[in-house]
């Protein structure tokens, strides 16, 4: 507590740079799950990013300049060199808006999906800031069946943890309220966004159930989706040929290179992506991972698209923006 109230002292009027303390900031603040407010607005790619220290994603646009900064800068070659900056971002699981406010200066249009109101809010405040004008936020979640559903909230400082699959492992995983899901298809065309490029998925163990509730709308659309893949849960997918056959035909599976030959996160890479945006794609095979990961769809035709732009896919390196 009495290191708590010095770092809050130092926040508020620092003596001491901010980035000289992020270890003691991220054990006495981040990882003891503190209620600590320590609010911060910083320049965030040229735009305005407002957070607070105690939740993670904001920790890491503080001291590291984004969260998981490798997807970010991912997303920008996708959307720069196959869409030229005017295709159509999906963020399903938008959490507090960080995808949805960097793509909107990378896509014609963003269409964010977050049912968790203490976290879209923050969405909200990042457009307001922003003065944007080419987000569209969405208040319901994405399944295969509209209805609603017990939402388990975010424990601890992560705020993008919240799901609608229940954790038997987290004791401390509670659902007190129900949240509005509806069915992908059906809201895409009675909102008539019939234009998909690119879509984000991140909803905790529910990115089958989006992917089922969306399966007209990826056929047509043929988009690049990165989703990430939960083990272990019974709704989520269970084996490889299980992805394969909820995607249309020549599609091609990547994951982004953080892991080591056992199947375990390597330290070492996943900093580096995490961190300086440096980020390479391997072949993804369900077998080869035993951990939570990240999986990039690529459509045969855009892939090869994109090989011909950049023979190097398989290793890109961002240096600029």
């Amino acid at each position: 507590m009495f290191i708590e109230k010095l770092l809050k002292r130092n926040w508020e009027t620092p003596i001491i740079p901010r980035k000289w303390l992020r270890f003691l900031y991220r054990s006495e603040i981040l990882e003891s799950n503190s209620d600590v407010l320590l609010p911060f607005e910083i320049d965030f790619f040229g735009m305005k990013y407002s957070g607070n220290i105690n939740n993670v994603i904001d920790f890491h646009c503080f001291f590291y300049g984004a969260f998981e900064k490798g997807q970010l800068f991912f997303w920008n070659d996708i959307a720069s060199r196959l869409y030229h900056n005017k295709g159509i971002f999906i963020d399903i699981g938008a959490n507090v808006g960080q995808h949805s406010i960097y793509m909107s200066k990378r896509a014609s249009t963003v269409h964010a999906f977050e049912p968790y109101e203490t976290v879209r809010k923050k969405i909200t405040e990042k457009i307001e800031l922003n003065h944007l004008t080419n987000i569209v936020v969405h208040n319901v979640g994405i399944g295969h069946t509209s209805e609603l559903l017990p939402f388990y909230k975010p424990t601890g400082a992560n705020l993008g943890i919240g799901t609608f699959v229940e954790n038997q492992q987290n004791t401390d995983n509670q659902s007190d309220y129900q949240l509005p899901v509806v069915s992908g298809d059906d809201y895409f065309n009675r909102q008539h966004i019939d234009k998909v490029d690119m879509i984000k998925i991140d909803v905790e163990g529910f990115e089958k159930n989006v992917m089922i509730g969306l399966n007209q709308t990826i056929q047509k659309n043929r988009p690049v989706i990165v989703f990430e893949l939960g083990l272990e849960l019974d709704c989520s997918f269970s084996s490889h040929s299980e992805i394969i056959d909820h995607f249309p035909s020549d599609y091609m599976f990547f994951m982004f290179d953080i892991w080591d030959k056992l199947g375990n996160k390597n330290k070492r890479k996943d900093g580096i992506f995490r961190k300086k945006g440096i980020y390479k794609l391997v072949p993804f095979h369900f077998d080869n991972v035993k951990e939570q990961t990240d999986v990039v769809a690529f459509p045969g035709e855009q892939f090869k698209k994109l090989f011909k732009i950049v023979p190097t896919i398989f290793h890109l390196v961002h240096t600029s923006d």
